[in-house]
């Protein structure tokens, strides 16, 4: 399901580009460069639900295609903690868990200032902790709840100041189940606000 949900994003993208451009106008810019921030995870945790919002955060690094002026394309690995805690019989439960995150999405540039993003993320669990407090301390390390991958739908507004720094703001829904509780899977959706910085960027032109 994971891999055909990517080739489908990676699918549409081709064609969009070659139903959109004529090759042998266009000019690429490829950009590369680093990016983080804040990360809100919610955990719609089922018979005990999670509170609001788990906050944390997430970094790591981006490729970018400028495709003439309306399009790009974006690919990143960060490295993202997420969350959640509930209460079950009076007992609170902390769950956390720090993923590699690969999203790859669309952007279509409304001018140089704002863009709208659309595409795919796939997680990799690389730790994951179960707490609970109550007498007495319980931890299970890793936690056998968190499952190993998932995968979500992006959507999102950057805003572009200037050529180097970018605001970008993301909503992921899950599409998969990401943590087991009480026999029961189930997936989670986050919310990020982070700056990008491009760091390096070369401009040519393309399909000659």
């Amino acid at each position: 399901m994971i891999k055909k949900a990517s080739i489908a994003l990676l699918v549409t993208i081709f064609l969009t580009l070659v139903g959109t451009y004529k090759a042998s106008a266009q000019l690429v810019k490829v950009s590369v460069g680093v990016n983080g921030g804040a990360l809100m995870t919610q955990m719609a945790t089922d018979p005990a639900p999670s509170t609001p919002m788990y906050i944390s955060g997430y970094g790591g690094a981006f490729l970018s295609a400028h495709i003439g002026k309306a399009l790009t394309v974006r690919a990143a690995a960060n490295y993202a903690m997420q969350g959640g805690q509930y209460e079950v019989n009076g007992t609170s439960v902390t769950v956390d868990q720090s993923y590699i995150q690969i999203p790859m999405t669309l952007l279509l540039n409304a001018g140089s200032f704002l863009s709208f993003e659309v595409g795919l993320v796939q997680n990799i669990l690389m730790g994951s902790k179960y707490v609970e407090k109550g007498e007495t301390e319980y931890i299970v390390q890793p936690d056998p709840g968190a499952l190993k991958y998932n995968f979500g739908a992006v959507g999102g507004v950057c805003f572009n100041f200037g050529k180097v720094v970018f605001l970008n703001l993301r909503y992921c829904y899950g599409l998969s189940n990401s943590y087991v509780i009480h026999g029961k899977g189930f997936p989670v959706s986050t919310i990020s606000a982070g700056l990008g910085f491009n760091i390096y960027t070369s401009k040519k032109s393309a399909f000659r």
